[in-house]
Order: C-alpha cells, then sequence, then structure tokens
C-alpha cells in the first residue's frame, strides 16, 4: 500500500463542504472563507512515547488529536472549518489507520471539520500532527491577555479525571483495557467546548484551555495580562479520585478557563444551562501580579510543578 493509497482508503471520507474549492488529492487545498471573518490556526502534535504508548487504542489517539485542536479553537471563540493531517508512520499497521482514522473522523464530524489535505510519510517513530483552521468574526477573538482587575475566573466541567486515568494507567503497566468507559472518555474522547467558547466571546474578557493544567493557564493569563489572580481551591470542580492539587496541576483537562466582568456573571448560569455544562467560579483576577491559593481563608502553597511539560514528561513505559 503506497501513500496515495492510505490517504484514499482511510481519509477521505468527508462531508459535503461547499467552501472547499479544491481538497485532497492536489498539491494543496483551496478554501473559501466566509466574509467579514478571520482565520484562526492552530496546530498539535502526539508522539508515540511522550503522548501515547505503542499500546494506546488508536481510536482514542485520532479523536484525542482533533479534539485537542479544538479545545484551542474554542478558547479562541472560532468556529472550526478545515483540518490538514501529517502523519509520521514506522511500521503499516492497517488495523491502527483504520481506527486511527475513525476516531479523527468521528470527532471532525462532530463539529463539521473538513480534512482538506496534509503529508504522509514512513519515519523511525509514530508522530500524528493536525493543523485546524477556524473562522472568527473580525475583532472579536478572545485572547489570554484581556483579565482585568475584579474579574470572576471560571472553569468548564470538572477536571482531574483525565489525569486520574493516565495515573491508574500508569499504575496498571499501561493496561489499555482495565480503562472504565468514565476513564477512556475523559482522556481519550474530551468534551470540545466549541459552541460555549462562541458564545463566550461576547461576555469574557480573556479565555484559555487547560490542556497543559488549571493553575499553569491561570498563570499565563495572568501573565499576559499583567494581572494576579486569587484561586479558591473550594471551588474547583474535580474529579473525587484526585486530591485538588494534582486536578489543578495535572492537564489533559480540554476545558476553558475564563474571566468574566462582575456585570456579566448573571449571563453564566443561561450558558451552563445551555450547553448542559457546568461553569463553575473559581476566583477573581487581582493586580498583585500573582497567583494566589487559598483554602477557605487559608493561604496555600504552591505545589512544585503547576503543570504540563512537553520536554521533561514523558507517558510512555
Amino acid at each position: 500500500m503506497n501513500e496515495k493509497d492510505i490517504i484514499r482508503k482511510y481519509f477521505t471520507k468527508q462531508l459535503n463542504d461547499q467552501s472547499v474549492i479544491e481538497g485532497i488529492g492536489d498539491d494543496a487545498a483551496i478554501v473559501k472563507a466566509s466574509s467579514g471573518h478571520e482565520l484562526v490556526i492552530t496546530t498539535d502534535m502526539m508522539v508515540e512515547g511522550r503522548h501515547f504508548t505503542r499500546y494506546a487504542p488508536a481510536f482514542g489517539v485520532g479523536y484525542k488529536l482533533m479534539a485537542s485542536n479544538l479545545s484551542d479553537l474554542a478558547a479562541m471563540g472560532a468556529s472550526p472549518r478545515w483540518a490538514t493531517l501529517n502523519i509520521t508512520l514506522s511500521t503499516l499497521n492497517q488495523s491502527w489507520l483504520e481506527e486511527f482514522s475513525n476516531g479523527l473522523l468521528t470527532c471532525a464530524k462532530k463539529h463539521n471539520v473538513t480534512l482538506i489535505g496534509g503529508d504522509t510519510t514512513r519515519g523511525n517513530q509514530l508522530n500524528v500532527a493536525i493543523q485546524l483552521i477556524g473562522e472568527v468574526p473580525k475583532g472579536k477573538a478572545m485572547l489570554r491577555s484581556g483579565a482585568k482587575a475584579d474579574d470572576r475566573v471560571f472553569v468548564s466541567g470538572a477536571i482531574g479525571n483525565a489525569a486520574a486515568a493516565l495515573d491508574f494507567l500508569r499504575n496498571h503497566d499501561f493496561s489499555y483495557n482495565e480503562l472504565t468507559e468514565k476513564q477512556f472518555s475523559a482522556l481519550y474522547m474530551p468534551p470540545s467546548r466549541v459552541e460555549l467558547g462562541m458564545e463566550l466571546r461576547e461576555i469574557a474578557n480573556a479565555c484559555i484551555d487547560i490542556s497543559d493544567g488549571l493553575l499553569n493557564e491561570l498563570e499565563i493569563i495572568c501573565d499576559a495580562s499583567k494581572a494576579g489572580a486569587l484561586l479558591q481551591l473550594d471551588c474547583v470542580p474535580h474529579s473525587q479520585n484526585v486530591n485538588i492539587m494534582s486536578a489543578i496541576t495535572g492537564g489533559e483537562d480540554y476545558e476553558l478557563l475564563f474571566t468574566v466582568p462582575e456585570d456579566s456573571v448573571n449571563h453564566i448560569d443561561l450558558l451552563s444551562a445551555k450547553y448542559y455544562c457546568e461553569l463553575s467560579e473559581i476566583g477573581r483576577i487581582t493586580n498583585t501580579m500573582q497567583v494566589e491559593l487559598y483554602q477557605g481563608n487559608q493561604i496555600m502553597p504552591h505545589p512544585k510543578s503547576s503543570g504540563y511539560d512537553h520536554f521533561n514528561k514523558i507517558v510512555d513505559e
């Protein structure tokens, strides 16, 4: 099976997207952007031995690859449109490719994303990478740098479930077949808060996804906004299978962390009900230029690490 056969068999099961003038099969894709919009572009790579092991479920690897990029677009308030895919294969495993493409395209279909191109090659290690392109009305994209003093800090969903699932795998010799349905979903089929993000751009001052850890991402917002924050640990919704410090630093939660001015807080309950998604107030932005952690009235020390580091932490056995 050559490169053309791989692309034709596994990656051409597409939506009928009228915005795609020329898609897979030519030297480059041609798409028609919506009038009055700006393009938002993100990319993510997953490397065997760092982000997943050779025994990881291929469907989950494909789904998560797409979902992680969707989360970046959600944090900007963008509507996802098109994707390109790059794969480096160490061996030609057709059953793996079938499951991987099913996971990738299942997630893509949920959010009307069309795969329009990419590249496939052979190499020494399995690497998969997606570039995702979305659109946002001109001047409406949410940034990390917009938080203001006295903004309320919110997070979507509950955090810590994926980190708990990863800890389970590490302690059970990466026996993926022993994951419960809830653990598998948390780690490999995370939610993509795309619709929520598009509505938040009307009320939020700053937004970021928390894939590398809630505390780490809050520090990034504060650094970009030249502000500080008070994080109330008692208010952070988290898995009961992991302690709060592990929950706020574990990462792998593709939820949104955002700041809202006080006069817009009343909109949050409406959004929570509309999208069946818990939106929890967990703190506020300050002008102290540092992030302070509180449990009740007691200030808490910072953990040694505030989040995931792609260079210093390896997933493999």
